[in-house]
């Protein structure tokens, strides 16, 4: 396994993490095996949510898988979007509120990084986010300013999607960590002209989520290059049919192929697909261990160009 710096807060961690969204997708216990045999393989690094509910809680799946572990590891997870409300909140009581039931179903008493999760998914190009719920008074950031003074949190991050929303939040420099899901990829690759120059010159450690585009490129669909898909627009089709050409001259899988190719950019820290069984976790784990892609193929999926499309259908 391999291990990069997480941006400013000095934390070392494994390339390829584990995102919680599927934890217990199968089964609880499904889910903690597949925590246990993440750690074997030299993860240590665990994204989690209070709203990854399926059908099980990822939070308390890794509460019980990690409990009295000793071997060094550490834990992302969210407030915002969150069972005790039935609409995403940011105010200071309910944030306390949620770190109390975040700690209680992680079984420990402090998180490494707490994201500020999805401020922004309401919003569109034109009003691009609730920038109130971050920066007003009393709300998120001044809440996780003081729960990081209190040492009950390590790094203060952000989950979310639109590019313009992170590079704001970003360029204040009250940010340790960002989560950038479904930007950069195979898909779309506009958060490296947007998002990560903002990383670097802040020294904000990046998480890329959804490597897979939450499951459009766990395997290949032929079928969708003759009878593409309601949602698939022209570019997006022309680009799918293009990927899948060059997915079949490399003889890789499209997960692998995904997983490379991100870890290629020096600006990502890690890279955090989800698994729901130990399979899924070998796999992904065996694809990163191959090392970068041969430069021919990265070369072609970089001809691809980037797309600007709304990602948001995906969600």
């Amino acid at each position: 396994m391999r291990y990069r710096t997480l941006g400013r807060t000095g934390l070392q961690v494994s390339e390829i993490s584990l995102g919680g969204l599927f934890l217990g997708h199968e089964s609880h216990e499904a889910g903690v095996a597949v925590v246990r045999r993440a750690l074997e393989l030299g993860i240590n690094f665990f994204d989690t949510a209070p709203s990854y509910l399926f059908p099980t809680s990822s939070q308390a799946v890794l509460g019980e898988a990690l409990e009295g572990v000793t071997i060094p590891h550490y834990i992302s997870s969210k407030i915002g979007p969150h069972p005790l409300s039935p609409d995403a909140a940011y105010d200071y009581d309910s944030i306390m509120r949620q770190v109390a039931f975040n700690l209680t179903e992680l079984r420990r008493d402090y998180i490494d990084v707490l994201h500020i999760h999805d401020p922004d998914r309401y919003g569109d190009r034109q009003n691009p986010g609730n920038y109130h719920a971050v920066f007003g008074k009393g709300m998120a950031l001044e809440t996780l300013q003081k729960l990081r003074e209190q040492k009950v949190i390590g790094f203060i991050g952000l989950g979310s999607l639109w590019l313009d929303y992170q590079a704001h939040c970003i360029a204040t420099g009250a940010f340790d960590v960002v989560l950038t899901f479904n930007r950069y990829g195979l898909i779309w690759r506009d958060a490296q002209f947007q998002t990560f120059p903002f990383c670097r010159r802040h020294h904000v450690g990046v998480m890329q989520g959804t490597p897979m585009h939450q499951g459009v490129l766990a395997a290949p669909r032929p079928e969708w290059v003759t009878d593409p898909p309601a949602w698939m627009t022209a570019a997006e089709h022309d680009r799918y049919r293009r990927l899948l050409d060059i997915q079949a001259r490399g003889g890789l899988s499209l997960p692998e192929l995904a997983l490379r190719f991100i870890l290629q950019h020096p600006t990502i820290s890690a890279v955090i697909p989800g698994a729901a069984n130990v399979a899924q976790l070998e796999a992904n784990v065996a694809a990163v261990e191959a090392g970068p892609l041969p430069e021919e193929l990265s070369a072609d999926i970089e001809a691809l160009g980037m797309l600007h499309e709304d990602p948001r259908r995906y969600i």
